[in-house]
Parts: structure tokens; C-alpha cells; sequence
């Protein structure tokens, strides 16, 4: 079910398309050169930073180790996520779908599920059938929103070749101030009669949101609540470290006893480290996924 191209040997291989892609955009950032010779981080769960200097660095640090994190939940070729990545499949085999992407950061989480489907459908692996994708990606980084912008632009004809059609669209996120979560809403569900499917994209979130969750608690809370009546799906992806493990309980705690209407699922991979293929350190490197998903259908 998975292509020799991204998956061989027990290790997972990144789409081409993606790689040229990311090796483009460190090339314009003049970042290539850090890339390739910057040591792998200890931290899996490191956070990208504010201003432009700081969102390239996390840029060429962390954004292959993110995407390949998606990856392994997307293919799943170690079958730890069997309900969890089929659910991600059948979700975004065909129709409308609405999609908020927070905090979206360079858009490693969501160019690695993109791409990822686009190669499943070109290998014949799944259904090749229309979908549009709404797409509105909130970061607190101007610096990384810009990068996101301008990647996905890059993409958009690879997906359409694939019969994935995307919009997209861009908001300056504070997960800590309700009036920003109020406006990220309104503007995500401001067509959201258009809609079959809403979906909640949440990646590497963890390094910050276990620290300061109590200040995103209400902006998670109140998310999840607008679209209480629509057919919808959250999902964490996370790399399974401390700090993501506190996140997840703290989590589990907020929707089991605020948004009890939804149905939980977690899956993870057991302690047990995948391989995946660094294109541009050309080595092989080590990762850990911890998920969670809620649903209403």
C-alpha cells in the first residue's frame, strides 16, 4: 500500500516534490549551507522563534524532522495508527473540506500530509477523486507565515495535478488572547455553509503548549465549541517527549471534561523510534509520534 519512493528497507523516505521543494526555499533564504552542516537537536520537541533570524533557523533545523513526523502518521507503515490514519485518509479522499492549521508555523505539518496524499493518488495507493481544501493557516510568526505563503503557492499545481484543489489563507494568531482566537474563527467559518468536513490541524505544538497551556486552554476550548455542530476532527501530532506527553494529559483532562460530545482516540508510537531519511544531512535520523484525535460526526 506504501511506495518503494517513501518507504524501504524499515526507512521512510520524504516526497521528492517536498524535498526539492524545502531545498529551494533554504537556497533563497541563503540557509542551505547552515542546513546541511547544523548538528541534529537532542530536544525533539524544539520551538521556532518570533522574529525572522529565529524562524529561519528553526526553519533549517526542524522542518524535515516535523514533516517526517506527519509522515509516519499519514502512511503508517508500522501499523501504530490503524484507526487514526485511516480516518486521516477517508477524511480527505474526496469533497470540501475546511482546514485550520494552527500554529501552523513553515507549514512542515500540513506541505508533508499534502504532498504525502498527492503521492498515494499518483501511485494509484488511494482513491483519485476531486477534493478541495479551504485552507487558513494561524501562526503568531509573521516571519514564518510569510515562508508558509509562499510553499504552499509552490505546491498548489503538484496538488492539482492529483485532482487536489487548495485555497489558502493566513492569520496572525495569539493562542493566549481570545479576541485574536475570536477573529481566527470568525474568518475560518466565514463561508462555513460551503462545507462537508472541518478539520482541526495541530502540529508540534507541545514545545510551547505544555508550558503555557493554561493560557491556550480557553482559545482550545472555545475552537473546538464553535463548530460543535458541524461534522469535525481535531488532530495533535506530536513527537513523543516529555514535554508532549504533559501536553496530552493536559489535553485529555480539558476535552473530557469540557467537550465531553467528542469521541477520543490516541495512538502512538510505543516508545519505539522510526527511521526516516535526512535529504539533506544524507543520513538516517530517529523519531518518536505521539497522537491524539477528537471527532463529531
Amino acid at each position: 500500500m506504501i511506495p518503494n519512493l517513501l518507504w524501504k528497507n524499515e526507512v521512510l523516505y520524504q516526497s521528492k516534490k517536498l524535498i526539492k521543494l524545502y531545498k529551494e526555499e533554504l537556497e533563497c533564504l541563503g540557509m542551505y549551507e547552515y542546513a546541511t552542516n547544523c548538528k541534529e537537536e537532542k530536544n525533539d520537541g524544539a520551538i521556532g522563534g518570533r522574529n525572522e533570524e529565529e524562524t529561519k533557523k528553526h526553519f533549517s533545523e526542524r522542518f524535515l524532522t516535523s514533516s517526517a513526523r506527519v509522515q509516519f502518521v499519514v502512511l503508517d507503515p508500522k501499523k501504530y495508527f490503524l484507526e487514526i490514519s485511516k480516518d486521516l485518509k477517508s477524511t480527505f479522499s474526496s469533497g470540501n473540506i475546511s482546514l485550520l492549521d494552527i500554529p501552523c508555523g513553515t507549514g512542515a505539518g500540513i506541505l508533508s500530509l499534502l504532498s504525502n496524499l498527492a503521492e498515494l493518488r499518483q501511485f494509484s495507493k488511494v482513491p483519485r477523486l476531486p477534493i478541495s481544501i479551504d485552507i487558513l493557516g494561524g501562526d503568531y510568526s509573521k516571519s514564518a507565515l510569510d515562508i508558509y505563503v509562499k510553499l504552499l503557492n509552490k505546491i498548489k499545481l503538484e496538488l492539482e495535478n492529483e485532482l487536489i484543489f487548495i485555497t489558502f489563507d493566513i492569520f496572525e494568531w495569539n493562542a493566549s488572547d481570545m479576541k485574536s482566537t475570536n477573529l481566527l474563527t470568525t474568518q475560518w467559518l466565514k463561508d462555513e455553509d460551503k462545507y462537508e468536513e472541518f478539520y482541526i490541524f495541530m502540529s508540534a505544538f507541545s514545545g510551547v503548549g505544555s508550558s503555557n497551556y493554561k493560557r491556550f486552554e480557553e482559545s482550545f476550548k472555545f475552537i473546538q465549541n464553535r463548530i460543535c455542530h458541524q461534522p469535525s476532527t481535531i488532530i495533535f501530532i506530536e513527537p513523543n517527549t516529555k514535554e508532549s506527553n504533559i501536553f496530552m494529559k493536559l489535553l485529555t483532562k480539558t476535552y473530557n471534561v469540557c467537550l465531553s460530545w467528542l469521541n477520543g482516540k490516541e495512538e502512538s508510537t510505543n516508545g519505539e523510534r522510526f527511521n526516516w531519511h535526512d535529504e539533506i544531512r544524507d543520513n538516517t535520523a530517529k523519531s518518536e509520534v505521539l497522537v491524539k484525535q477528537y471527532s463529531r460526526k
